[in-house]
């Protein structure tokens, strides 16, 4: 059995990496004044994973696991930004299946050349081998590909990890995820795996939207901090959006008993923001979900691989903290551990 804080280590340092590349995607895209929500970001995602694919409503309800609901009003959103549009079936005339427009597949190359280049940068610097590099390679597609219908069937269904589901589907076969470069990887896995939890156990208390998701991650982080008390403006200029926004989904957070408002110890002027009791044990519950998941995952990789993977991870936060890694950066961002 895998001890529990060596299988810790791996899903801290995939979600410190996930977070770094998926800020400097946020502030990669806000350069061009494009903002997602909740439900629009992940069928974005998969659209840019997969700008060729065609599909129907159903199969972005399966890639999202959010209701039909959600997904008909964010894919209106989307064809009204003139990012996606509906084009009838060949099959069947009578329905209709979603396609990317050019605006989308623009918007896409910036951070797909960005993350392209910087791969090839950690490539360069980090001294593996190219045996090393195809065993990580391959370690990421069967990460991916148990958190999305392959190896570890056991977690199909509500059981130890609390968590819904599996997202099993045509569109996440192993051919697909042999494809897809190793950020994507990353992000795809801990999309799979991080969402369905946090909603999982955030929803039994309020709505879940991705702005309380980005909040709660860096709270999350926080927690773990001598000082970590941020009043909303450090929020702010954390996720680059106005106090005004913050304060939005903060008055949210607390009404979902999540989150409070206390005074600084050493200025009772200002008012600080941290978990409440109910915050902390959702923070531990899904720390305990991640830890599993990844315990069960690594008993079925062969040890050479698990250490040849174990590297790899340590030099990818090594190099993002080196001054050539931190320019592939959103300024102001650095490798740390947000839950």
């Amino acid at each position: 059995m895998i001890n529990s804080n060596y299988a810790r280590s791996f899903w801290v340092r995939l979600f410190d990496v996930s977070d770094i590349l998926r800020n400097t995607s946020y502030y990669l895209l806000e350069k061009n004044k494009v903002q997602f929500n909740f439900a629009e970001f992940p069928i974005v995602q998969f659209f840019f994973e997969r700008p060729d694919a065609r599909p129907a409503m159903k199969d972005l309800l399966a890639v999202t696991g959010l209701s039909s609901g959600a997904v008909s009003q964010a894919v209106d959103a989307l064809i009204q930004d003139g990012l996606l549009e509906r084009v009838q079936s060949e099959q069947d005339r009578r329905s209709y299946l979603i396609r990317v427009t050019e605006k989308l597949r623009a918007f896409r190359m910036t951070p797909l050349r960005h993350f392209e280049k910087m791969l090839e940068a950690l490539r360069q610097s980090s001294g593996m081998t190219p045996e090393e590099m195809a065993i990580t390679e391959e370690v990421f597609v069967r990460l991916a590909e148990s958190r999305t219908g392959g190896e570890l069937a056991v977690i199909r269904q509500p059981s130890d990890l609390s968590v819904p589901g599996l997202v099993s589907h045509e569109w996440n076969d192993r051919e697909y995820l042999d494809s897809l470069p190793v950020w994507s990887l990353i992000l795809h896995f801990t999309t799979n795996l991080k969402i369905p939890a946090m909603v999982y156990y955030y929803g039994r208390r309020g709505r879940m939207t991705l702005g309380k998701i980005r909040l709660m991650n860096y709270l999350f982080y926080l927690s773990d901090q001598k000082n970590g008390i941020p009043v909303v403006k450090d929020l702010a200029a954390r996720f680059r959006v106005s106090s005004g926004v913050v304060s939005q989904t903060l008055n949210a957070m607390i009404q979902d008993g999540m989150v409070e408002r206390i005074p600084l110890p050493h200025d009772r002027r200002m008012i600080g923001i941290r978990l409440t009791q109910q915050g902390l044990r959702m923070r531990r519950q899904c720390a305990a979900s991640y830890t599993c998941f990844m315990q069960n995952f690594l008993c079925r990789i062969e040890p050479e691989k698990i250490k040849v993977f174990d590297r790899a991870l340590e030099m990818t936060l090594r190099f993002l903290r080196t001054e050539e890694g931190k320019a592939f950066l959103m300024p102001g961002e650095s490798p740390e551990t947000y839950i």
